[in-house]
């Protein structure tokens, strides 16, 4: 797991954010640490195009664990923010032509060469939201379930920054029995930020790891997220 620290103000603040909007206040049991992704240490999705830019997008995450699901809390920083191709609200929308953020799970650790082929398809699968609020999961484990199943949600940042926010229940990741507190769970993940800057077809997507040419379904290179039980 690729993991570089930044400051102490940093996961606090992001900390904050995600148990107040995507836990409903709950304490978390564990956390992962910030992890930074800028165009130098990311993967580019070969499907789309990519910038030397290092600053034309980049973003930060974290997983935080609750007693009854995941948290994932991203800050997106992106010089031109951009929505055109999904309405706000919109639970099937094509958000993969849009600014918006994708968290991928491998629920059961197959590490699938193709998350679509067998049981695969079924632990974990795809979240998008846009930059507006609309989302999808047709191609998750649980087909639109956003509102229902798990929860998202954008708010503005500082600047150029956007920060997106989603709750998701254990069994929409592929973990159908919730894990006893002390228990520590480890599950596949990976996370992209696609980046629509002029309108109809995005135009890059930088994914945290993964193979460059099937970034969002190849499972056997997604990074494993480590969750700790309480006490440990």
């Amino acid at each position: 797991m690729r993991r570089i620290f930044v400051c102490c103000a940093l996961a606090t603040l992001l900390c904050g954010c995600a148990m107040m909007r995507s836990g409903g206040g709950k304490r978390p049991v564990s956390a992962t640490d910030v992890v930074v992704v800028v165009p130098s240490n990311g993967v580019w999705d070969a499907e789309f195009g990519r910038t030397d830019d290092r600053e034309n997008c980049s973003y930060e995450f974290y997983l935080a664990r609750l007693e009854d699901g995941v948290a994932v809390e991203v800050r997106v920083t992106d010089d031109r923010c951009v929505v055109d191709d999904s309405a706000r609200g919109d639970v099937a929308a094509p958000v993969w032509n849009d600014d918006s953020v994708i968290c991928i799970f491998d629920g059961d650790m197959d590490r699938s060469l193709d998350s679509r082929d067998g049981d695969g398809f079924v632990y974990g699968g795809g979240y998008a939201l846009a930059a507006n609020g609309a989302a999808t999961s047709d191609f998750s484990a649980k087909p639109r379930g956003f509102g229902k199943e798990w929860f998202g949600s954008v708010s503005p940042g500082e600047g150029n920054a956007t920060r997106y926010s989603f709750f998701f229940p254990w069994k929409s990741i592929g973990i159908p029995r919730p894990p006893r507190p002390e228990e520590n769970v480890a599950f596949g993940f990976n996370i992209c930020f696609v980046d629509d800057d002029d309108g109809g077809r995005a135009d890059r997507a930088l994914y945290w790891t993964g193979n460059p040419t099937l970034p969002y379904r190849d499972e056997s290179r997604f990074g494993t997220i480590n969750l700790k039980g309480v006490g440990r």
